[in-house]
């Protein structure tokens, strides 16, 4: 049943490979006596192929599946771990038979979990961790589930609730003196989520400190502590060693070593940097290609809006943003408040008042709902929030107060404004802006965009009007002063 890719087994290696997925399995859980699984292990599992669904899962089998899940996840292989989800899992349950005990289908549960929240997919992770939650039967299962939960909860932005699933986590940690070196992976990652939410510094660099004494030997888990320890330096204003941190996270030649959800984490702070720092148009570079999680539990959206205000591009703001209003219920609540801040800037400033006002609404209360006061408000100039925080005080003064009292206790970034905004351009002008500076023709021009060279001079001469120049050189210096060019 089981084969390795490319390869007839030996019935020695599948018992090597059995014990291999048992240590993985059991190093998952607290106080196991095998110690944690090393790297060569999770790279043993990873190239393997469950094969189709038994007739019948037995404990043998379900360890082995729950092992290659378990390294997959580990060693960032998303895609294939969320293949064997899919051929093995529907709707919550096994495909197929099985004579299993309470505790394999607990920690095999959790394992399915933590591969849907590191994909970014929590509320499919929610439905796996609650099985889990039901199934487990001793305390080292319930620990390893509601370590999983707090990474699900953390990733969705569900503060509190991490918060109670943590404490569930030490409660268990305490009453059975398991050491720290037995904190879950997962939750030592939940950890530094839910600390970058509270932006907590001090907190911050506790968890990378925890997860780095945790895995010394673990590039990706040292990589995680790396990036916390670079979004804390950010957190406390040190924005040089922050970006610098963050760009050698990305960037370094060890970066391929690393997770998808720490890896997006780092994007996200690094663009909110690199726009607090003046930069419009080199955060809309940096996530030019960037596609958010499906539930966009990280949502580059709402920094592209939060860019294209500072440019004074609202329309744009809100463009960028429709698709996650299309979301619905689907998109992720807490990241939903940041967006809507954003739309309802930019509506104000397009004069629709009471629909800014309605948004402004719904976004304070997803924020109070979801514990998080400060991100929806980061990166939107002050200027530009007063007159929505002013009439939110004056139609609701409790939920204003709530609001005020967070954002005092952390101050505010905004964008670092140019003496004077640009003029909003629509996409076309802002083209053909960034054809002047490369010298081309006319007809060059004309040729890229394949439009007619009369549209084109159209299109300088309506660029030229809002800019208040004449000529080419004018144009590209003005665009030069206001931070146009990357």
């Amino acid at each position: 049943m089981t084969t390795e890719r490319s390869a007839i087994l030996h019935p020695s290696r599948t018992h090597e490979l059995r014990a291999t997925a048992q240590r993985v399995v059991s190093g998952s859980l607290p106080g196991a006596r095998p110690g944690r699984p090393t790297q060569v292990d999770l790279a043993r599992l990873r190239t393997l192929d469950v094969g189709t669904t038994p007739q019948l899962w037995t404990e043998s089998n379900i360890h082995l599946l729950e092992g290659m899940l378990i390294a997959r996840v580990r060693l960032d292989d998303l895609d294939g771990a969320l293949d064997l989800v899919d051929a093995h899992f529907t709707e919550g349950r096994l495909r197929g038979r099985a004579v299993l005990g309470l505790d394999s289908l607990g920690s095999l549960f959790a394992a399915v979990a933590e591969a849907y929240a590191s994909a970014g997919r929590p509320r499919d992770a929610g439905l796996y961790v609650s099985r889990a939650l039901t199934f487990a039967d001793s305390d080292a299962v319930r620990y390893r589930a509601a370590a999983v939960q707090t990474l699900v909860l953390a990733v969705n932005g569900e503060f509190a609730s991490a918060k109670s699933a943590r404490e569930a986590c030490a409660e268990l940690s305490r009453s059975n003196r398991w050491n720290a070196s037995d904190t879950d992976h997962a939750l030592a990652l939940a950890d530094i989520l839910l600390a970058v939410g509270a932006v907590d510094a001090a907190r911050v660099e506790r968890a990378a400190a925890v997860l780095r004494a945790l895995a010394p030997r673990d590039p990706y888990a040292q990589h995680a502590a790396a990036t916390a320890d670079a979004i804390a330096q950010v957190i406390l204003g040190d924005l040089v060693t922050g970006v610098a941190g963050l760009r050698s996270a990305l960037g370094g030649a060890w970066s391929h070593l690393s997770h998808r959800l720490v890896r997006q984490l780092a994007l996200s702070v690094l663009a909110e940097s690199t726009l607090v720092q003046g930069s419009a148009r080199r955060t809309l570079a940096l996530l030019d290609t960037q596609a958010p999680p499906s539930s966009h539990a990280v949502c580059f959206d709402a920094q592209r809006a939060a860019a294209y205000l500072a440019l004074g591009d609202d329309r744009a703001a809100l463009e960028v943003t429709d698709g996650c209003i299309e979301l619905g219920t689907e998109h992720c609540p807490r990241t939903l408040a940041i967006v809507l801040v954003r739309r309802a800037v930019a509506r104000d400033r397009l004069g629709q008042r009471d629909v800014a006002d309605d948004l402004f609404d719904e976004a304070c209360g997803l924020a109070v709902h979801a514990g998080d006061l400060v991100f929806p408000f980061l990166t939107v100039p002050q200027a530009q929030l007063a007159p929505l925080r002013e009439r939110l005080r004056e139609r609701r003064p409790d939920l204003s107060a709530r609001v005020a009292e967070a954002s005092d206790r952390f101050p505010l970034r905004e964008p670092r404004a140019s003496a004077q905004a640009l003029p909003a351009l629509t996409p076309r002008e802002r083209s053909v802006a960034s054809a002047l500076r490369r010298g081309k023709t006319y007809a060059e021009i004309a040729d890229e965009f394949t439009l007619s060279v009369n549209t084109i001079k159209t299109q300088m001469r309506s660029l030229y009007a809002k800019l208040g120049v004449s000529t080419r050189d004018e144009a590209v210096s003005v665009l030069e002063r206001h931070g146009f060019y990357l």
